[in-house]
């Protein structure tokens, strides 16, 4: 699009007494030639002259404006520089409505330019305000305005169709997070039934084992409680505590003493099998599983 470029030159033999006036006049020369760094040097010492001039800040801002577009690989022009120029104008109170209605529809053309569109649209429509009936004008806010609704549209079809996407990587994260959370559910419950079945396990085995030990003190009880049972060694002082009768006469001491002997024989081999049979009730069986 192109900018609408307004030239404020002095005129009249007024300018032949102000400097300033002279510069505004070559510049717009040079301006008209495209010679837009020479006749930015002539705006600008024409405002060294006068810095109220508002011929020379409009004229410059334009200058630099054109300047810019014709030497993009210029660095040390920026668009920042040229906005600053007209909003410099703008802030001027002296200026008059139609006078900053064009300040500001320039300002517009340089930002949509730059395509920063929602501050060129402001812009027009300030401009607008200040002078309705400019058509160029119109045209500007008509233009940037279809361009900012498209952008718009644009970013809200953007918009939701990230926030679908984040809650459908929600949703399946949450998917995969359960699945997770039931495979290690799973898991421990697998480790507690094991754990619970040694432990089972252990307790048939100790209550096997109470049982051979019950089912053999029994026995041994049994024993000696027997009256006949050979190996039941009487104890000296038992005749008297029991009311028993005394050994017969007959028998000599040295036969007692070997009746003793062979009795604790028989008491020692009933012990090594008890012993032997603990032994093997220690011993943990084949698993059955």
């Amino acid at each position: 699009m192109a900018v609408v470029v307004l030239l404020v030159s002095g005129e009249g033999a007024v300018a032949q007494y102000l400097p300033e006036r002279a510069l505004v006049r070559e510049g717009n020369t040079q301006f008209e030639r495209r010679n837009y760094r020479t006749a930015l040097n002539r705006y600008n010492e024409a405002l060294e002259c006068d810095s109220t001039s508002y011929e020379a800040a409009y004229n410059r801002a334009n200058a630099y404006h054109h300047l810019k577009l014709t030497s993009p690989a210029d660095s040390t022009l920026k668009w920042e520089v040229a906005n600053e120029y007209f909003e410099y104008i703008a802030r001027d109170t002296l200026l008059t409505t139609v006078q900053r209605a064009e300040t500001l529809r320039n300002l517009g053309e340089s930002l949509f330019t730059q395509q920063r569109y929602e501050a060129a649209l402001n812009s027009f429509r300030e401009s607008l305000l200040l002078n309705p009936d400019d058509r160029e004008t119109k045209h500007n806010y008509v233009l940037t305005k279809r361009i900012v609704d498209q952008k718009r549209h644009q970013q809200q079809q953007q918009d939701q169709q990230n926030q679908d996407q984040q809650q459908q990587g929600d949703g399946g994260g949450g998917g995969q997070n359960d699945q997770q959370q039931d495979q290690q559910q799973d898991e421990q419950q697998n480790q507690n039934n094991e754990q619970q079945n040694d432990q089972n396990k252990n307790q048939d085995q100790q209550q096997d084992n109470k049982g051979q030990d019950d089912k053999q003190q029994d026995k041994n009880q049994q024993q000696e409680n027997d009256p006949n049972n050979p190996n039941e060694q009487p104890n000296e002082g038992d005749d008297e505590r029991e009311g028993q009768a005394p050994p017969p006469q007959g028998i000599s001491r040295e036969e007692q003493e070997r009746m003793l002997d062979a009795i604790q024989a028989e008491e020692d081999k009933t012990q090594d099998k008890l012993k032997e049979g603990e032994k093997v009730l220690v011993i943990p069986g084949k698993k059955n599983w």
